[in-house]
């Protein structure tokens, strides 16, 4: 590759432009490096996760996070766990698929999301994850946010 493209690995693929604010300086080059003064990286964890619960929704609300990574298409991913208390042993898996999130789980823009048809005397883990459009090309650990709600909680 010329000076100013890259190609991540060998073979027999076309080399790729830098992104804008990168560039390489070396032919053959596997990585950009970011200019001066700027960056690029997954955001951290959204901030101050809360949970809103009453008859017939829960709500969950967040700030966005303080590092954006250096960029502005910030989306969010709700993930839902539920939790079972066993034998002294809490047994958790993916939530039941008939819950619903409104507008959706993946991809929210804002920092909201409701959640309909959840099964009442349970325990609910969200992890909620700020990403943007370098997240999972590095190898740093998902940074969430995260919140237990007891659905005994309801009308009360």
């Amino acid at each position: 590759c010329k000076p100013g493209y890259f190609k991540a690995f060998a073979g027999n693929t076309k080399c790729s432009k830098c992104p804008q604010h990168s560039s390489s300086h070396d032919q053959a080059a596997t990585i950009c490096h970011c200019d001066k003064g700027f960056y690029r990286g997954p955001p951290s964890a959204p901030r101050n996760l809360i949970s809103l619960i009453n008859d017939t929704a829960l709500f969950l609300q967040w700030m966005p996070p303080i590092n954006t990574g250096g960029r502005s298409d910030i989306t969010y991913n709700v993930l839902c766990q539920r939790c079972d208390e066993g034998d002294s042993v809490t047994q958790c898996e993916p939530c039941e698929p008939d819950l619903r999130f409104i507008p959706r789980p993946l991809g929210i823009t804002g920092t909201s999301v409701a959640i309909l048809d959840y099964a009442m005397h349970a325990n609910y883990t969200f992890h909620v994850e700020a990403v943007n459009g370098v997240s999972g090309l590095g190898v740093a650990p998902r940074s969430l946010a995260n919140v237990t709600v007891n659905t005994h909680q309801a009308g009360e």
